[in-house]
C-alpha cells in the first residue's frame, strides 16, 4: 500500500494545481459549498468536480461538511489573499517542474539536465520564451520569498541600512517585507531585463504606497555587473540554481559592487542548503532543472565559495523557513 501511495502521489499534486487554478480555496472563502455550487462558480462539470473534491480529501486539502466541502486550515495558504500564500508555487511545482521530472532518468544516467532533455532548452531560456509561465514563475518566487522576508527582519539587524540590492530578486518578493519594517531604507531589484519589465506590475500586490515608491528595478546580469555601493546585498534562493564555479562568479560580481560601499556593508546569502538526507529531494530538483551539474551546496561549500570570491563570513543563522543566512563582509585587500 505504501508503494501505491507514493506511485500515485503525482496525481494528487496535479489535482492540487487544478484546484489552485480554479481558485477553489478563494471561492469557498472560509465556508463550505456543495459540488454543484462550486461547479457553478468555477465553470466546471459538477460530477467530475465532485470526484476532484473527493480526491483532495485524501491528503487533507479539503474536509467533508455533510454534503459540502470546506478548505482545511492547514491548506489556507492556497488562498490568494493569504499573507503567506503558496498558491502560485503549488501550480508551478505541480505543472512545469513536474513535467521536467520526466527527464529524471536522463539526469540520473548522464548527470545532465532533465529540463533540457524534456524542453530542449534551459529553464531560464524557456521562461524568456513563454510569457504566461514566466509570470507564474515570478509569482511562485514571491510566494517563497514573502515568509522568508518576515523571518529575516526578525533575525537580522537592518537598522541604519539605507540601501539594499536584491540580486536575482525577481519581481520583488523579498524587499516589500523588509522595507515595510524599515521606512528609512530603499531597495533595488537586480534581475534579467524581462523580469524587471514585469516587476512593477508584480508589485501590484503591495498596498503600502510608501513601500512601493522605495523599490526600483535595474536590469542586470549577475555574472557581469550589479548596482554598486549599497549597504546590504541579498542573494536569496539564487546560488542553489548554479554550479559551484558559477556561484563563485556571481559572488565575485557582488564583491566588485560592494567595493564601492560604505564601511559596514554586508552580503546576506539566504539559501536552503543541502546537508541532510531530507534535503536530497531539493538537490535532485537542482540536478534536473537548474544549471547543468548543480547538486546543491552544504554550509562548508558555501563558505568556501564566499571566501574564494573575497568575502569573510561573519555569522550564520537558521531561519524557520529552512534557510540558512550567511552574513558576509568584504575581506580587507
Amino acid at each position: 500500500m505504501e508503494i501505491l501511495k507514493l506511485a500515485v502521489s503525482g496525481w494528487f499534486a496535479r489535482a492540487l494545481a487544478v484546484a489552485a487554478r480554479l481558485e477553489i480555496a478563494d471561492v469557498l472563502d472560509g465556508g463550505s459549498m456543495t459540488p454543484a455550487e462550486l461547479a457553478e462558480r468555477t465553470d466546471t462539470d459538477p460530477e467530475v468536480l465532485y470526484r476532484l473534491l473527493q480526491m483532495l480529501t485524501v491528503p487533507g486539502v479539503l474536509e467533508r461538511d455533510g454534503e459540502k466541502f470546506r478548505l482545511s486550515e492547514a491548506y489556507a495558504p492556497l488562498r490568494a489573499d493569504h499573507p503567506f500564500t503558496q498558491r502560485h508555487f503549488a501550480i508551478l511545482a505541480a505543472e512545469l517542474y513536474d513535467d521536467a521530472f520526466a527527464g529524471l532518468m536522463h539526469t540520473v544516467k548522464t548527470g545532465r539536465s532533465g529540463f533540457q532533455e524534456v524542453f530542449g532548452q534551459s529553464l531560464y531560456a524557456y521562461l524568456e520564451n513563454d510569457a504566461e509561465t514566466a509570470e507564474l514563475f515570478d509569482k511562485g518566487m514571491v510566494d517563497l520569498a514573502t515568509p522568508v522576508a518576515h523571518c529575516l527582519v526578525e533575525k537580522h539587524d537592518f537598522s541604519g541600512v539605507k540601501t539594499l540590492v536584491d540580486v536575482g530578486g525577481g519581481s520583488g518578493g523579498l524587499l516589500p517585507g523588509i522595507l515595510a519594517a524599515h521606512p528609512g531604507a530603499r531597495g533595488t531589484v537586480a534581475d534579467r531585463a524581462s523580469v524587471c519589465a514585469r516587476g512593477r506590475e508584480g508589485l501590484g500586490r503591495v498596498a503600502d504606497e510608501s513601500v512601493l515608491e522605495r523599490i526600483t528595478f535595474t536590469p542586470s546580469d549577475f555574472f557581469a555587473e550589479v548596482p554598486a555601493g549599497a549597504d546590504r546585498y541579498l542573494l536569496k534562493n539564487v546560488l542553489h540554481d548554479w554550479t559551484y564555479d558559477n556561484c563563485v562568479r556571481i559572488l565575485s560580481t557582488v564583491a566588485t559592487a560592494m567595493a564601492g560601499s560604505a564601511e559596514g556593508a554586508r552580503l546576506l546569502v539566504v539559501e536552503p542548503l543541502v546537508e541532510n538526507d531530507i534535503d536530497g529531494w531539493r538537490a535532485m530538483f537542482q540536478a534536473v532543472a537548474c544549471d547543468e551539474g548543480t547538486l546543491g551546496l552544504d554550509e562548508p561549500a558555501m563558505r568556501r565559495a564566499l571566501e574564494e570570491a573575497g568575502f569573510a563570513v561573519e555569522s550564520v543563522q537558521q531561519l524557520p523557513t529552512g534557510h540558512k543566512v550567511l552574513e558576509a563582509s568584504l575581506r580587507a585587500a
